[in-house]
């Protein structure tokens, strides 16, 4: 939480760097080309370059505690890829200036952008910072419980069961590609929706303690049924994600050397 916290401050305050040097972009003192505004290319761009310290620790096998954890490592991705691209757009003065500049900064402003996007997709399927990913199988396995506690509880109604169980296959054959993940999101939300009122309304009325906690279990189980369904769209979409955001690092880099060799020839 209070991660999530700083994450947020952190992001807002960038934000609010960003809004603060678009309005005054006239009025800075420094240029790209000389002191503080070309130091600010060199940092910028160093830090871009660090990114890849993420990945390539992912993908590391040793377990060393001097290397750092994976949830450290991100936590500085994310603090590099939005302190990197601010310290480049104050370096270009938040203009596009000559084409290898123009090259440069679409391509890190792209990069930039899909990393936030990427950051959304990881929130949903992963639990926080630790990296530890939600599973559709622990998910099939709440589902399953949620079926035993309805049986025990009374609602043992063979139609009733039969009407449950295709809820619960439809959401696990949901991630299975992309385009029947989206449509699960949709058909899922208004189907579960229409059929938990239908349930809940064949109940007895009253506040009997074994209704009451019959119908807190029927909505738990339609509600994770609907985070399995959302849980496998994300991940499909962070799966597409991941195929996307490496080759635009790539290329970001090589649009950043041509630049950077421009500049220093001409």
């Amino acid at each position: 939480m209070i991660e999530r916290a700083i994450s947020t401050l952190v992001i807002f305050a960038v934000a609010l760097a960003v809004v603060y040097g678009w309005f005054h972009r006239d009025d800075l003192w420094f240029t790209p080309k000389h002191g503080f505004g070309y130091a600010l290319g060199i940092i910028g761009g160093s830090m871009m370059l660090i990114l890849l310290a993420y990945p390539l620790r992912k993908r590391s096998r040793t377990r060393s505690k001097a290397a750092g954890t994976i949830g450290f490592w991100f936590r500085f991705h994310m603090l590099l890829g939005l302190i990197g691209p601010l310290a480049i757009l104050y370096h270009s003065r938040f203009s596009w200036g000559a084409l290898n500049s123009a090259v440069a900064l679409g391509a890190m402003i792209i990069v930039a952008s899909s990393g936030l996007v990427g950051r959304f997709f990881y929130s949903r399927v992963h639990r926080g910072y630790s990296g530890r990913k939600l599973e559709l199988r622990s998910l099939k396995e709440e589902m399953d419980g949620l079926l035993v506690q309805l049986e025990q509880r009374g609602f043992s109604h063979a139609d009733a069961i039969a009407r449950l169980q295709p809820f619960e296959e439809r959401a696990v054959r949901a991630g299975s590609a992309f385009w029947s993940s989206a449509s699960a999101v949709i058909s899922l939300g208004i189907a579960t929706r229409r059929t938990e009122r239908q349930l809940l309304k064949d109940l007895p009325k009253g506040a009997d303690r074994r209704i009451v906690a019959l119908r807190a279990s029927l909505a738990e189980f339609f509600e994770a049924v609907r985070r399995a369904a959302e849980f496998a769209f994300y991940d499909r979409l962070l799966r597409l994600w991941h195929l996307l955001h490496l080759p635009l690092f790539f290329l970001l880099v090589a649009a950043a050397i041509l630049h950077v060799v421009a500049v220093h020839m001409y």
